[in-house]
């Protein structure tokens, strides 16, 4: 779980930190995860250093091929131009950890081709990455712009992230959009009514369970309706079966 408000070189964000705190106590509370097998990374310690660590080393370590993986980040996203991406924009997207500087994403920032990377160390049949965060660089989201123009992203990237088998995205909006956080909510929207499904809104079949497609459905009408249209969570890739990730008590 990693939530970002304070960071030094770029603009802060106000309820990054909630939305990850929210969660971990959802997965604590309603999921019975236990609380030792949950790495919470705030602001400051979640440096480029300490990502890379718990993503690539301890989770690579700790995760069995039937455990099931779940990575929470809220904070901001942005995209650099480069002629190599394989997604056909000609940009690399990053998420931008505690002490990235916006002029040197290369060097402070985590790109998508890394956490790609990272996934496929990871043996656990059973993954779920979602990003409450955004690329676009508009203004008002999640989002940095490091070109001064807004980008035009395609999704191709998080095709990449979910490729193989077992992993599934879930992301705040759509690749040209922003993720945006609202003071009523003290939450990013898309967080907001995550966990709101997550704790039962979503069973539509009141089976007491909530799957990731339950969730996508409900946040693919909350969200939206909360944002004036402006905001669309996108799903990518499958697993076997049906993915429970809420329990209702």
């Amino acid at each position: 779980m990693v939530g970002i408000n304070d960071y030094p070189h770029l603009p802060k964000l106000k309820y990054a930190v909630n939305d990850a705190r929210a969660f971990q106590q959802f997965l604590i509370e309603k999921n019975r995860v236990p609380a030792e097998n949950i790495t919470l990374l705030l602001n400051e310690k979640a440096s480029l250093k300490n990502l890379r660590s718990a993503l690539g080393t301890r989770l690579k370590n700790a995760a069995g091929q039937n455990d099931m993986v779940i990575i929470f980040f809220a904070g901001h996203g942005a995209t650099e131009r480069d002629a190599t991406s394989a997604d056909g924009d000609g940009l690399e997207k990053y998420l931008l950890p505690w002490e990235t500087d916006p002029f040197d994403l290369y060097s402070t920032a985590m790109p998508m081709r890394e956490i790609a990377h990272i996934f496929g160390r990871i043996r656990s049949d059973r993954l779920i990455f979602i990003a409450d965060s955004c690329y676009s660089g508009a203004s008002g989201g999640r989002t940095i712009s490091v070109t001064g123009t807004r980008a035009n992203i395609t999704d191709g990237f998080l095709e990449r992230l979910s490729g193989g088998r077992g992993k599934v995205i879930l992301t705040a909006s759509a690749a040209n959009e922003v993720s945006v956080e609202k003071d009523e909510l003290q939450h990013g929207v898309f967080t907001y009514y995550l966990l709101e499904g997550l704790r039962g809104a979503a069973d539509l079949d009141r089976d007491g369970m909530v799957t990731v497609d339950e969730a996508y459905r409900y946040i693919s009408e909350k969200v939206p309706y909360a944002t004036g249209q402006e905001q669309h969570p996108v799903k990518k890739g499958s697993v076997e079966g049906n993915l429970v990730i809420g329990i209702v008590h």
